[in-house]
């Protein structure tokens, strides 16, 4: 009877074991469907740009698209408000984005290079009106999957915010394949041999090949958000006929017993009502989503340009692989990422203060802060890392304090100011580009910054 007793507390160790991991790769599978499509827009435009009409107006048209998609999250807001406490609409919104994200991919895979002559001018109206549609749910994937993360247990939080930082790097690793980014060879001009211009590498492969790519990692993704879905739904009918069996705590009776299970929290012990401390922790997201997701990637190159094209190309994949390290120590050290307000306070200071540095050699282009010298590169890599390091710690710590003190509303509204932020943010950027606040450096001319 023992050896039996121990064969099968062995088996149950086993099965709980694969359990917790099928749970940690599904909630990394569905997290990697938040923003892959338009990051993976954003990667491949140095290879779009040469070949459209528009040149490097694109990339402030496609930006400007984009910020036109955050009425998607609005949209949900409205939604939710009409209908109260329920969440019937988060599995058809997220099937939606989901259907989107990966058809969107495949026609723009086919369609990206027309031209259409549109008021006097030739512009890429397919690429532009589909970029578009995929900002759109991307965007409203912040107010959709966090609030759905919600219904499980807490732990998986973070294992989610893993899934999201790769939605970031792995277009930018598919992109460093691919060949995007490679410094640009300096060639004399047929027109005039004093001049020179820039002369980039081909692709290792299409973007079309690219597009398609993305594609079968969001039906991927979708896969997961199905098992995700339907175990939740096994999950919270089991939980009426525990109660009767047991009692009104058999629900968190449950979530004690099976630690590695994917299951259903419990709701009970949410606030009805913000604290005043959450209302600021809020509005700090609101700060870091203006700076870190609005403002900082829209002056990337005039930031990052002129201390050369290599430093650009390394600075932006080691700012890719900052949220997964900082997720990764959330899910292995989660009482690192424990809120306190000095901590808190600390990190939001340092992240501004290096987010004006960075916004200081943008102003100062193409003659920014030691441009010429060694320090100067290692300097602005730093700082570019240390924005990226302090404010992802600062949104994963208080995306988990949301999510033990708010529940679904909590993060919901962090799903919510972090578009409002983003969307300030690149507003902000763009009215200072049509003013002509910035300049970019052109890497095969030579400046006097001395």
């Amino acid at each position: 009877m023992e050896v039996e007793k121990k064969n099968y507390d062995k088996n149950e160790d086993k099965q709980s074991k694969m359990k917790g991991l099928t749970g940690y790769i599904l909630f990394l599978l569905f997290g990697i469907g938040t923003w892959l499509n338009l990051n993976g827009i954003w990667i491949e435009l140095p290879l779009l740009i040469p070949q459209l009409s528009e040149g490097w107006a694109l990339s402030a048209q496609l930006g400007m698209a984009s910020n036109i998609a955050n009425i998607g999250p609005l949209i949900i807001a409205l939604i939710r408000h009409l209908i109260g406490k329920s969440r019937s609409y988060e599995v058809p919104s997220i099937c939606v984005i989901f259907a989107v994200g990966i058809t969107v991919p495949l026609i723009l895979s086919y369609t990206w290079s027309i031209q259409t002559l549109l008021f006097g001018k030739t512009r890429s109206v397919c690429l532009l009106i589909l970029g578009f549609f995929l900002a759109l749910v991307n965007c409203t994937s912040s107010v959709t999957y966090l609030p759905f993360v919600n219904h499980f247990d807490k732990k998986w939080l973070n294992i989610y915010f893993g899934g999201e930082s790769l939605s970031s790097l792995i277009p930018a690793m598919l992109g460093l394949i691919q060949g995007v980014g490679q410094a640009p060879e300096c060639v004399l001009t047929s027109s005039n041999p004093a001049i020179k211009e820039a002369k980039y590498h081909p692709a290792r492969f299409s973007v079309n090949i690219y597009l398609i790519c993305l594609s079968i990692i969001m039906l991927i993704s979708f896969c997961a958000f199905v098992i995700l879905w339907k175990r939740e739904k096994k999950d919270t009918e089991k939980s009426p006929a525990v109660q009767i069996i047991i009692g009104e705590n058999a629900q968190s009776s449950l979530l004690t017993y099976n630690n590695d299970e994917i299951i259903v929290k419990d709701e009970n012990d949410k606030q009805e009502h913000f604290t005043t401390r959450t209302i600021v922790y809020l509005l700090i997201i609101l700060w870091t989503s203006i700076l870190l997701i609005g403002c900082i990637p829209s002056i990337n190159s005039y930031s990052l340009n002129p201390y050369g094209a290599t430093t650009f190309h390394y600075v932006i994949i080691l700012c890719q692989c900052c949220y997964p390290l900082v997720s990764c120590i959330a899910t292995f050290f989660p009482s690192l990422f424990n809120v306190s307000t000095i901590g808190i306070t600390i990190s939001t200071i340092s992240g501004s203060l290096a987010c004006f540095y960075i916004f200081l050699t943008a102003y100062l282009s193409p003659c920014s802060p030691l441009v010429d010298e060694i320090s100067g590169k290692y300097i602005i890599a730093i700082v570019w890392a240390i924005v990226y390091l302090v404010f992802y710690y600062e949104r994963i710590a208080l995306g988990n304090y949301f999510n033990n003190t708010s529940g679904h509303r909590g993060l919901f509204w962090y799903g919510l100011l972090t578009q409002a932020g983003a969307f300030t943010g690149a507003l902000i950027i763009f009215i200072l580009t049509i003013l002509d606040v910035f300049k970019e450096r052109d890497l095969c001319a030579n400046y006097n910054c001395h």
